[in-house]
């Protein structure tokens, strides 16, 4: 009983803590971070997720800044808004859900999901794998509601509804208004921001000469080479089998082709064979000649010098590959180009011949010039799990060239337009992906 006592004061304590974090969070960005990521230590959850009427999925466990253009937003947000009709909190699963969102619930959340409407067109949505207890749907109701008061602090009215309203009330501001609608038609260059990170600009790529197995890696990521330094060892146990049966083989016909051509002297009918077996043995020769040859290209070695461009070595160790598969690379760390990745929906903004500008990350003082060589028709998926255009960039004449691998934030200039269009290009994007048309 004790220990019953001792486990509901403790997740009571939790509980207040984490209420008395949202209440005293300072902006709505951090009432959502604490929600979908503190609310852990209440109760065991895998995924969650903070949704609104007005911005969509706002917040995601694990996510710092979420990309509203991956695949896993994009379906939860059409959950969501399916869901917002519901006032109260309820326990789901994908039984719950049209066909068109069912069908991809097992790849994006566990089984068991719970719907906590906030009252201000919002919601918060947990998943996990267990069922969920009415104690556990109380503690975290009870945290939604200190979500929905500390959000209210922060909805204020519109200060654009008040300017115009100003501006209504006397000539004066009327004047005010015209003189505004002039400068947001004042040019400017658009522009858009990108992560990049700086590549090689003419590696050396090293590919395996043959289909075998990765036997051995002789360099460290980075580490220097030169010319004909070997790289990597392909495993020779088969390669070596075959050449000793081909000799073998060799011998044999060689054997049987002298014996024919001794006996053709007494025997007619060993001279019609002395043909066959020669050209047997020739075959023989031939094969175990170009067994000889694969063997000796098991080692493959640096075709230049620079540095040696590779993921951990141990990854690679027994790795099969296959003729042409790419190993690693030879790069010039000075030799360098700038590779950025841009977001579908900025995709628009950035030409080949465009200036670029890149902050590195270890000197945002120095920014580095360069121009778009060319941008990627159809976007890739990064690591991240998200989608970009992969954006590649010269270096200007005369810029320094920074050192392989250094990262920073690139802006892409494009054309010249209205300042309006610069400021509410996205706020018009993203409404008329709400409306529709």
């Amino acid at each position: 009983m004790m220990e019953v006592e001792a486990g509901t004061a403790l997740r009571l304590a939790t509980l207040l803590d984490v209420e008395g974090r949202i209440l005293r969070a300072e902006d709505a960005a951090e009432i959502g971070f604490v929600a979908v990521n503190d609310a852990h230590a209440l109760v065991p959850y895998r995924q969650s997720v903070l949704w609104s009427r007005a911005r969509g999925v706002e917040t995601v466990s694990g996510l710092a800044l979420p990309d509203r253009n991956a695949p896993f937003l994009l379906w939860m947000e059409a959950v969501c808004r399916h869901l917002s009709s519901l006032t109260r909190p309820a326990v789901l699963s994908a039984a719950g859900l049209p066909d068109d969102l069912a069908g991809q619930w097992g790849e994006w959340l566990p089984p068991h999901a719970l719907w906590l409407p906030l009252g201000d067109g919002a919601a918060l949505l947990y998943a996990a794998e267990a069922e969920w207890h009415e104690g556990n749907v109380a503690l975290l109701a009870r945290l939604g509601e200190a979500v929905t008061a500390s959000r209210a602090r922060f909805h204020h009215p519109s200060r654009l509804a008040k300017v115009l309203g100003r501006l209504k009330a006397s000539r004066r501001r009327q004047l005010a208004a015209l003189g505004l609608l002039g400068l947001s038609l004042f040019p400017v260059t658009g522009s858009v921001l990108a992560p990049a990170d700086m590549v090689p600009a003419h590696p050396l790529v090293v590919r395996s000469p043959l289909d075998g197995v990765v036997d051995r890696i002789h360099v460290r990521p980075n580490e220097q080479v030169t010319e004909g330094k070997p790289l990597f060892d392909l495993d020779a146990t088969q390669l070596s089998g075959r050449l000793d049966i081909a000799r073998q083989q060799h011998a044999t016909a060689e054997a049987e082709y002298r014996q024919a051509a001794q006996a053709q002297v007494f025997d007619p009918k060993a001279k019609a064979q002395v043909a066959i077996l020669a050209g047997r043995a020739e075959e023989k020769a031939a094969e175990a000649k170009w067994l000889e040859s694969q063997l000796d290209r098991i080692r493959v070695k640096s075709p230049g010098p620079g540095i040696a461009v590779l993921d951990d070595p141990s990854d690679w160790i027994g790795r099969p590959v296959v003729v042409g598969e790419k190993v690693m690379l030879v790069a010039d760390e000075t030799d360098t180009e700038v590779e950025a990745w841009l977001s579908v929906a900025d995709a628009g903004e950035a030409r080949p011949g465009a200036r670029l500008t890149l902050f590195l990350n270890s000197r945002p003082l120095s920014p580095v010039r360069a121009v778009v060589r060319n941008v990627a028709y159809e976007p890739s998926a990064r690591p991240d799990a998200t989608l970009a255009h992969r954006v590649r960039a010269v270096l200007a004449e005369g810029q320094d060239k920074p050192h392989l691998g250094l990262k920073g934030t690139a802006r892409i200039d494009g054309d010249t337009v209205p300042l309006i269009w610069w400021l509410f290009r996205k706020p018009l994007v993203a409404v008329r992906q709400f409306v529709g048309f």
